[in-house]
């Protein structure tokens, strides 16, 4: 094993060759510096194997106008990555006995309007598949200040997540962020705990320090990046504020470090069922060729001549961006997160080309 250290881009850059890849390290290195390159990608970027680190760099700022160089430690906004995480929180109850997945939601909720909670399922709200109208994202177009609003999760489920179904349960997609208001409803009134001691209840056995949930404008989290709209002509600050009440949907923050060990333990059943870890990497539904399973994306991907099941997460709030993405039969996992509204194109692009010229194929990057 071969390791190398230098400077780059205001942050640093650690290389490890690892046996058993069928690259060299000459690929992640060109394919990534030249990206940096083009993108003036601002950020981390990691590619593991669960065996150790083939690349881990930090690249930019995590406060400009302060100075603060970009770091491994430093915490970015998840976005809808927390859909997965809330996702994790489920099925570890679901494996508890204390929720299931295929019941009626009226169950855990008795107060939710009968023609709602007697034919959804919490499978339906994981998959977006319950019918349940986008309320939520429909009133913040409406009034951005609505995302400042503090409510009680009873509160908000009565005004954002009470609406006619759209369409019968399990029948089509569609992305509805107040699917997410009643998973974290559900979440409380049947462990008897808030989401987010759930939440720390999940990552506490795994010692994920940099990872948990926030409220209202994410200045308030020690270590955090500061997230940009835009560099150029100048460095232009933006801010997007998240209720309590949407912390399922997208109220977490992390490191790379952390989700690098969320993803290891869940794939390597440290927190879940094997039953469990199965539905995660189980697509319901498709659009546009990818799949939806539990809180994230599934793709099918050429590598190394056969069909390998890539576990594909995003997450976007304002100007924070991230992708992470597991080949679920060999570990391979690259992220990338950046806070100065990064093109999640093309850091979906990288994590392919990465993939490819890890799994030996000629011609990675395109």
């Amino acid at each position: 094993m071969a390791l190398s250290k230098q400077a780059w881009c205001g942050g640093w850059v650690v290389s490890v060759l690892l046996m058993g890849l069928q690259a060299s390290a000459a690929v992640p290195e060109a394919l990534i510096s030249r990206f940096v390159a083009d993108t003036g990608f601002n950020g981390v970027i990691v590619v593991a194997t669960d065996e150790g680190l083939v690349h881990q760099g930090a690249y930019g700022h995590a406060d400009i106008e302060a100075g603060t160089p970009t770091a491994f430690a430093t915490r970015y906004q998840l976005g809808s990555i927390s859909k997965y995480v809330a996702s994790l929180v489920v099925l570890r109850l679901v494996d508890e006995g204390t929720l299931s997945l295929t019941r009626p939601i009226s169950e855990y909720l008795p107060d939710l309007r009968g023609d709602v909670g007697s034919r959804v399922t919490l499978h339906h709200l994981l998959a977006h598949t319950s019918g349940v109208p986008n309320d939520v994202i429909a009133a913040f177009r409406k009034d951005r200040d609505v995302a400042k609003v503090e409510l009680s999760t009873a509160t908000a489920v009565e005004r954002y997540a009470s609406g006619a179904l759209q369409f019968e349960p399990g029948s089509r997609f569609d992305y509805s962020h107040s699917n997410w208001i009643l998973v974290r409803a559900i979440i409380e009134r049947a462990s008897g705990r808030s989401y987010e001691e759930n939440v720390q209840r999940l990552l506490h056995p795994l010692k994920l320090r940099g990872m948990g949930t926030f409220a209202g404008d994410f200045g308030s989290v020690s270590g955090g990046a500061v997230g940009y709209a835009s560099l150029r002509p100048e460095p232009k600050r933006a801010s997007t504020p998240t209720p309590a009440f949407m912390a399922c949907a997208g109220g977490m923050f992390g490191t790379a470090a952390d989700l690098l060990t969320l993803t290891r333990a869940v794939h390597g059943g440290q927190l879940l069922s094997r039953d469990s870890v199965q539905r995660l990497g189980t697509p319901y539904t498709h659009e546009d060729g990818v799949g939806y399973a539990y809180g994230g994306h599934v793709r099918t991907l050429k590598l190394g001549g056969k069909d390998e099941v890539v576990s594909w997460l995003s997450g976007s709030n304002g100007p924070f961006k991230t992708r992470v993405s597991r080949v679920l039969s060999s570990g391979l996992t690259v992220i990338l997160m950046s806070n100065t509204t990064a093109d999640l194109g093309r850091m979906g692009a990288l994590t392919e080309d990465l993939l490819h010229g890890l799994s030996g194929e000629a011609g990675a990057g395109r």
